[in-house]
Protein backbone atom coordinates (compact mmCIF):
# COMPACT_ATOMS: atom_id res chain seq x y z
CA UNK A 1 0.00 0.00 0.00
CA UNK A 2 1.67 3.19 -0.72
CA UNK A 3 1.64 6.15 1.47
CA UNK A 4 -0.46 9.46 0.63
CA UNK A 5 1.96 12.62 0.73
CA UNK A 6 0.26 15.03 2.60
CA UNK A 7 1.76 18.11 1.08
CA UNK A 8 -0.32 19.59 -1.07
CA UNK A 9 1.13 19.73 -4.99
CA UNK A 10 0.12 23.18 -7.07
CA UNK A 11 1.04 23.79 -10.82
CA UNK A 12 4.13 25.63 -11.25
CA UNK A 13 2.92 29.76 -10.94
CA UNK A 14 -0.18 28.91 -9.39
CA UNK A 15 0.81 29.08 -5.64
CA UNK A 16 -0.69 32.34 -3.76
CA UNK A 17 1.94 32.51 -1.01
CA UNK A 18 5.02 30.67 0.69
CA UNK A 19 6.74 31.55 3.89
CA UNK A 20 7.94 34.95 2.90
CA UNK A 21 3.99 35.89 2.23
CA UNK A 22 1.75 36.41 -0.26
CA UNK A 23 2.97 36.51 -4.06
CA UNK A 24 1.35 39.04 -5.93
CA UNK A 25 -1.48 36.52 -7.30
CA UNK A 26 -2.28 35.77 -3.30
CA UNK A 27 -2.96 39.40 -2.84
CA UNK A 28 -4.92 39.67 -5.38
CA UNK A 29 -7.28 36.61 -3.85
CA UNK A 30 -7.03 38.12 -0.34
CA UNK A 31 -8.83 40.77 -1.73
CA UNK A 32 -10.90 39.61 -3.97
CA UNK A 33 -12.46 36.87 -1.38
CA UNK A 34 -12.61 39.57 1.35
CA UNK A 35 -14.82 42.21 -1.00
CA UNK A 36 -16.45 39.49 -2.23
CA UNK A 37 -17.47 38.37 1.32
CA UNK A 38 -18.44 41.91 2.08
CA UNK A 39 -20.38 42.41 -1.36
CA UNK A 40 -22.30 38.98 -1.23
CA UNK A 41 -23.78 40.14 2.80
CA UNK A 42 -24.78 43.29 0.99
CA UNK A 43 -26.22 42.05 -1.74
CA UNK A 44 -28.21 39.70 0.30
CA UNK A 45 -29.43 42.09 2.88
CA UNK A 46 -30.72 44.98 0.43
CA UNK A 47 -29.81 46.41 -2.77
CA UNK A 48 -26.18 47.30 -3.82
CA UNK A 49 -22.52 47.49 -2.37
CA UNK A 50 -22.99 49.32 1.07
CA UNK A 51 -21.44 49.46 4.25
CA UNK A 52 -20.11 45.61 4.62
CA UNK A 53 -18.55 45.36 1.17
CA UNK A 54 -16.48 48.93 1.77
CA UNK A 55 -15.25 47.50 5.56
CA UNK A 56 -14.10 44.16 3.84
CA UNK A 57 -12.54 45.79 0.73
CA UNK A 58 -10.09 47.91 2.42
CA UNK A 59 -9.94 45.66 5.30
CA UNK A 60 -8.56 42.98 2.42
CA UNK A 61 -6.81 44.98 0.59
CA UNK A 62 -4.84 46.40 3.44
CA UNK A 63 -3.77 42.97 4.50
CA UNK A 64 -3.12 41.67 1.13
CA UNK A 65 -0.19 44.79 1.16
CA UNK A 66 0.95 44.26 4.29
CA UNK A 67 1.23 40.47 4.00
CA UNK A 68 2.47 40.61 0.18
CA UNK A 69 5.85 39.80 -1.29
CA UNK A 70 8.41 42.90 -0.69
CA UNK A 71 8.79 42.33 -4.39
CA UNK A 72 4.92 42.52 -4.96
CA UNK A 73 4.56 46.24 -3.03
CA UNK A 74 3.74 48.04 -6.03
CA UNK A 75 1.17 45.12 -7.17
CA UNK A 76 -0.67 45.46 -3.90
CA UNK A 77 -1.21 49.25 -4.61
CA UNK A 78 -2.12 48.76 -8.33
CA UNK A 79 -4.78 45.48 -7.11
CA UNK A 80 -7.53 47.75 -5.11
CA UNK A 81 -8.68 49.62 -7.93
CA UNK A 82 -8.70 45.99 -10.35
CA UNK A 83 -10.21 44.27 -8.00
CA UNK A 84 -13.22 47.33 -6.99
CA UNK A 85 -13.67 47.06 -11.08
CA UNK A 86 -14.58 43.29 -11.08
CA UNK A 87 -16.37 43.11 -7.71
CA UNK A 88 -18.67 46.23 -9.56
CA UNK A 89 -18.83 44.36 -12.73
CA UNK A 90 -20.50 41.54 -11.16
CA UNK A 91 -22.50 42.98 -8.72
CA UNK A 92 -24.26 45.26 -10.89
CA UNK A 93 -25.21 41.67 -13.45
CA UNK A 94 -27.75 40.88 -10.52
CA UNK A 95 -29.19 44.08 -9.55
CA UNK A 96 -32.18 44.91 -11.67
CA UNK A 97 -32.11 48.66 -12.78
CA UNK A 98 -34.49 51.03 -14.48
CA UNK A 99 -31.90 51.92 -17.09
CA UNK A 100 -33.35 51.01 -20.90
CA UNK A 101 -31.22 49.41 -23.58
CA UNK A 102 -28.87 46.33 -24.29
CA UNK A 103 -27.70 44.80 -21.44
CA UNK A 104 -23.63 45.54 -22.43
CA UNK A 105 -25.57 49.41 -21.86
CA UNK A 106 -26.86 48.80 -18.85
CA UNK A 107 -23.95 47.33 -17.31
CA UNK A 108 -21.97 49.84 -18.28
CA UNK A 109 -24.08 52.80 -16.52
CA UNK A 110 -24.11 50.13 -13.29
CA UNK A 111 -20.36 49.58 -13.32
CA UNK A 112 -20.24 53.73 -13.91
CA UNK A 113 -22.92 54.02 -10.92
CA UNK A 114 -20.88 52.02 -8.88
CA UNK A 115 -17.32 54.13 -9.42
CA UNK A 116 -19.18 57.19 -8.74
CA UNK A 117 -21.34 56.42 -5.68
CA UNK A 118 -18.50 53.86 -4.71
CA UNK A 119 -15.73 56.14 -5.12
CA UNK A 120 -14.83 56.45 -1.08
CA UNK A 121 -14.40 52.39 -0.88
CA UNK A 122 -11.94 52.42 -3.43
CA UNK A 123 -10.22 55.17 -1.84
CA UNK A 124 -10.25 54.51 1.22
CA UNK A 125 -9.00 51.00 -0.12
CA UNK A 126 -6.12 52.15 -2.65
CA UNK A 127 -4.86 54.40 0.32
CA UNK A 128 -4.67 52.08 2.79
CA UNK A 129 -2.53 49.18 0.34
CA UNK A 130 -0.39 52.80 -0.78
CA UNK A 131 0.37 53.65 3.13
CA UNK A 132 1.09 50.11 4.47
CA UNK A 133 3.07 49.45 0.96
CA UNK A 134 4.88 52.76 1.17
CA UNK A 135 5.72 51.84 4.86
CA UNK A 136 7.08 49.06 4.23
CA UNK A 137 8.69 49.88 1.25
CA UNK A 138 10.94 52.76 3.11
CA UNK A 139 11.42 50.06 6.62
CA UNK A 140 13.47 47.99 3.65
CA UNK A 141 15.11 51.03 2.41
CA UNK A 142 15.97 51.95 5.72
CA UNK A 143 17.32 49.12 6.39
CA UNK A 144 19.46 48.57 3.36
CA UNK A 145 21.01 51.62 3.59
CA UNK A 146 21.66 50.59 6.78
CA UNK A 147 22.76 47.07 6.28
CA UNK A 148 24.99 49.23 3.64
CA UNK A 149 26.73 51.27 5.90
CA UNK A 150 27.27 48.58 8.57
CA UNK A 151 24.28 48.76 10.88
CA UNK A 152 22.02 46.33 11.67
CA UNK A 153 18.42 46.45 11.08
CA UNK A 154 16.24 43.95 10.12
CA UNK A 155 12.34 45.15 9.63
CA UNK A 156 9.56 42.45 8.62
CA UNK A 157 8.95 42.17 4.92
Amino acid sequence: MQEISSAVRVAAGAHVGDDRGLTAAGAVAVALGAGVLGAVIDVTTGSGLRTAFSVMFALGCAVAAYKVHREDLLAAVVIPPLVYVALAFFAGIGRASGVGGSALTVQVLELFSALVLGAPALLLATASAATIAGLRWLALRTAALGAATGQTATPQG
